[in-house]
């Protein structure tokens, strides 16, 4: 039974799409809806297509109705039915064109972004998640936005644009669960620029703030290895330490620390006459030979 309605569908489909019309726009609409609920993607597209085509330049709230639907039905066909981010990107930006203050149009703008990172163009990504800030700084998804531009700013290798994002996030929403994020990810574009010392500080300010948390473990862990990179290795281990607690992969914490401390360790001055504390240290003395005279213990080199 089901077979045979999806055969209708087709066959109703393929005569509407050869013909000026068939039924009016919202009737169209629906076989078009239809068409999309048994799984037909292609020939949805096709038919919400060849509406839109029918529409022409017609205007009335009526038909602009229907145009609107028709295209954000379009869009949604291809990016999440069809795999196709470039046909999706664009019947979104046809429906933000038309119809910018939309609810069809938010929702479009919250996917574009995403859509056109897929298609490997950052800058187009970066300028959609701006629209879709600009657009609606209050609702749900802003900040998230203006984390996907900070994000894709540090992978574009522009830092100083990087740090300007994550400073926007954290002053216009402080309480959002993005901030200690892009703090984090602020912090890191002083490290990527081998400033280790100026990151180290920045890392710190991001543990403090963000005690307790994920990211503030990852600042930790972070400093320690500028810390450690600046010779410091003291300080390296205490911030390796107060990261083990919360750190998501406490065994590369660990390791992080155990280098440091057998650096200094290394560093240590020791007796040289005190053979467990040079090999302790890792430094290799001359084999010596033990030879037992009179029953008491004497050292001879070779």
């Amino acid at each position: 039974m089901k077979k045979a309605s999806a055969r209708l569908l087709l066959s109703a489909a393929a005569l509407c799409f050869g013909a000026s019309a068939c039924g009016g726009p919202s009737q169209r609409l629906d076989q078009a809806r239809d068409l999309a609920l048994s799984g037909h993607y292609r020939p949805a597209l096709l038919e919400a297509r060849a509406l839109l085509f029918s529409l022409g330049s017609e205007r009335s709230d009526k038909v602009d109705a229907v145009r609107r639907d028709a295209l954000k039905l379009a869009g949604d066909l291809c990016a999440l039915h069809l795999d196709d981010p470039r046909c999706a990107a664009r019947e979104y930006r046809e429906l933000i064109k038309r119809f910018p203050t939309s609810h069809e149009a938010f929702e479009a703008r919250e996917r574009l972004g995403d859509l056109d990172l897929r298609t490997g163009d950052a800058r187009a990504a970066i300028e959609a998640w701006r629209d879709q800030v600009a657009a609606a700084p209050d609702r749900p998804g802003a900040d998230l936005a203006q984390l996907k531009i900070t994000r894709a700013w540090v992978d574009l290798g522009n830092l100083n644009e990087a740090r300007l994002a994550a400073s926007e996030l954290q002053s216009r929403w402080p309480g959002s669960k993005h901030a200690a994020s892009a703090a984090l990810l602020a912090a890191s574009t002083f490290h990527l620029e081998g400033r280790h010392a100026e990151a180290a500080r920045a890392y710190a300010r991001v543990a403090e703030q963000f005690r307790g948390t994920a990211q503030g473990a990852d600042a930790l862990f972070e400093q320690g290895n500028c810390l450690a990179e600046l010779g410091d290795d003291a300080h390296a281990a205490q911030a390796f330490t107060q990261a083990l607690v919360r750190h998501d992969a406490p065994d590369v914490v660990q390791y992080a620390l155990e280098r440091s401390q057998h650096r200094l360790d290394l560093a240590r001055a020791v007796d040289p006459r005190n053979l467990g504390a040079v090999f302790d240290r890792g430094i290799p003395q001359r084999p010596v030979r033990i030879a037992r005279v009179s029953g008491t213990s004497r050292s001879s080199r070779r």
